[in-house]
């Protein structure tokens, strides 16, 4: 019995060879970075447009991360831990939703001129993902509030200047992903 499931596995692996193509180098393969979704060459595909999802800033998240930058004593460290706890539990309904509806309109090969029906949808979810977010920061606000009232002057000032560097990050980003700056970049959902 052994040697005939050994047997029939070694058969399958033949088969699966013979039947998966190979990617040869004149193919592009895999990997190609600069050319992805040019389609080979030329890279003339018109893109339907997808929603994009700003990112946010999630100071409680700063201050896990960098607790020995911050200097957070373990008391500290475990009542961020808690808020942060809850700011996770609160937002990820709405992270959920975002990324459902970043999956629905993700950019695409533009085939034909958007219909009429196509066009609305992507203006509603474009509505939703601000109101989303919106919510999104003012979670993150009340939590970032709440945890920073338990810093020290020098320790908030810390804090601070991390937030500022995390913002600043995103708008860099933005700018070079053509964005536009004001807090948001392409593809990826909110942290926090």
């Amino acid at each position: 019995m052994a040697r005939f499931r050994l047997l029939s596995g070694a058969l399958m692996s033949v088969a699966l060879v013979a039947v998966l193509p190979g990617v040869s180098p004149g193919q592009g393969g895999f990997g190609r970075g600069a050319g992805r979704g040019s389609f080979g060459r030329g890279g003339g595909v018109q893109r339907a447009p997808g929603v994009e999802i700003p990112q946010v800033v999630n100071a409680v998240n700063l201050l896990v991360e960098h607790r020995q930058d911050v200097a957070l004593s373990d008391t500290q460290f475990t009542r961020v831990i808690a808020i942060k706890r809850a700011l996770d539990s609160t937002n990820a309904p709405l992270v959920r939703k975002l990324d459902s509806v970043q999956r629905l309109f993700k950019n695409g090969p533009l085939f034909s001129s958007g219909s009429a029906e196509r066009r609305d949808s992507l203006a509603e979810a474009r509505w939703l993902v601000r109101d989303v977010t919106a919510a999104i920061r003012e979670n993150n606000a009340t939590a970032r509030d709440q945890a920073y009232a338990l810093l020290s002057a020098k320790q908030l000032d810390t804090a601070h200047g991390l937030e500022a560097k995390a913002q600043q990050k995103i708008d860099d980003d933005a700018l070079k992903a053509g964005g536009g700056g004001g807090g948001q970049t392409r593809g990826r959902p909110p942290s926090g």
